[in-house]
């Protein structure tokens, strides 16, 4: 292997040969430059690493870099082969050093992608198992097949969604548990009892599907059941009511207008069908499937209540619903129209004191609910002496009148009664609309049967 002492200028005169050349420095043995076919020039060391045990010796090229006149030259490249052949000298391999530091960093290299790969696939899981994310799936999987799943669905989005939507389940605790039903009692207790009723179930759900060990709600007392309600509506506020329906127009004004009439249930009038209605012989017939009690209920509907339904069949709306959604199926969003009813009978108010030439009123109008409309009806039929079993009758209510061996034995339907019952209280709403006074006589069941 010739030897000449190398120069930048004998390095960069150098040929190109048809195969790969090398020149050796005799200045520094085994350092060297390598010339390409096609003309790259790069520094080296060469030497022999002793192997293995029981193999020989191998020859170990070490590259330095290119040269380039400025970056690598001779002299800087001679200088860094003594610190390469520095170790060799002392029997150590520069070159399995070298691997091993570039396999290592490529081992690195990879478990950091892996790392990585491996932290999106737990956030990817993770955003997968969040309250809100979850929820929606036990909405879809569970309380679809429910049919009462629409409000359990709200419950659950208004209240723990709407808290916790993007903490993973696993985050939630008793204490977060307790803070929310808290919350919510303050507002309404009996919302905080329907949400812990729809809450541990969804829990229970994420512990069957493995997402968390322990249910948050386990060893959670249920909010204590609100006191009975007992809040009937006074002359002066139907009539308020009524003036605030009439404003609000369709659709939800012919709602109350209705739950005033018949006394019958929010969910029953707002999903009222035209397939359920015989105008002709002013018959409402509520099948099964949607009455709460998953009993078949028939109403005599009265002058009041038909001139309503024909003012809404004068609409021509295409749907079989009487009070249909944007969507589909019937109007919701009761609580909201609620709030908005409410704020035009203060209006309403208001506007009657300013007529009279009295201050406006101070306080709002006691707190009512929807409920209290059939509430207000089953009172006003029992002040004009209709009995308590054909007033249940009336709302389809089932009670101790109805229940146990009175109601396996008692088939009667009361149909004259029933009839009387309805006619009479929507009468009596008319009346209130009209600011006629309560009349002292008992509405006598002979003469309405005729």
């Amino acid at each position: 292997m010739a030897r000449i002492k190398l120069t930048d200028g004998l390095v960069a005169a150098a040929e190109p040969q048809a195969r790969e050349t090398f020149l050796w420095d005799d200045a520094l043995p085994r350092f060297g430059v390598r010339i390409s076919p096609q003309g790259g020039r790069f520094y080296l060391v060469q030497y022999r690493a002793k192997g293995p045990e029981g193999q020989g010796s191998k020859v170990r090229r070490v590259y330095i870099g290119r040269h380039d006149g400025e970056l690598w030259n001779v002299t800087k490249a001679r200088a860094a082969a003594r610190k390469l052949l520095a170790p060799v000298d002392l029997g150590q391999d520069p070159y399995a050093d070298r691997q091993a530091d570039r396999q290592a960093k490529h081992a690195a290299a990879l478990a950091a992608q892996e790392a990585e790969a491996a932290s999106v696939r737990k956030a990817a899981q993770r955003a997968k198992e969040t309250v809100s994310v979850q929820a929606e799936l036990y909405i879809t999987r569970r309380l679809a097949k429910r049919r009462s799943g629409g409000e359990a669905a709200r419950l659950l989005r208004h209240g723990p969604v709407a808290a916790w939507g993007e903490r993973h389940v696993s985050e939630i605790r008793r204490a977060d548990v307790a803070d929310l039903l808290e919350t919510i009692a303050q507002r309404s207790p009996a919302v905080a009892r329907a949400t812990f009723a729809e809450l541990r179930p969804f829990f229970d759900w994420c512990v069957e599907g493995d997402k968390i060990a322990v249910s948050p709600c386990a060893n959670v007392k249920a909010p204590p059941r609100p006191a009975a309600r007992d809040r009937v509506l006074a002359d002066d506020e139907l009539r308020l009511i009524w003036r605030a329906a009439d404003a609000m127009g369709f659709p939800f004004g012919p709602v109350f207008k209705l739950l005033m009439l018949t006394g019958q249930r929010r969910a029953e009038v707002a999903g009222m069908r035209w397939s359920e209605l015989d105008l002709t012989a002013g018959l409402w017939r509520i099948p099964a499937e949607r009455a709460k009690n998953k009993q078949a209920h028939e109403l005599d509907l009265s002058p009041e209540a038909l001139a309503i339904i024909r003012q809404v069949k004068e609409l021509r709306l295409n749907s079989d619903v009487l009070f249909p959604a944007r969507g589909e199926g019937a109007v919701r969003g009761f609580s909201a129209t609620k709030r908005k009813l409410d704020a035009m009978i203060e209006d309403l108010r208001r506007q009657d004191a300013a007529d009279a030439g009295d201050d406006p009123p101070t306080e709002p109008l006691p707190a009512w609910r929807t409920h209290d409309l059939r509430r207000t009806a089953a009172t006003g039929m029992a002040a004009m002496a209709f009995p308590p079993h054909v007033v249940e009758r009336v709302l389809n209510h089932v009670s101790g009148t109805q229940s146990g061996l009175v109601g396996v034995y008692q088939r009667h339907e009361y149909r004259p009664e029933r009839k009387a019952a309805a006619f009479a209280w929507s009468t009596r709403v008319a009346a209130i609309r009209d600011g006629q006074p309560m009349p002292s006589n008992v509405i006598d069941l002979a003469a309405q049967r005729a």
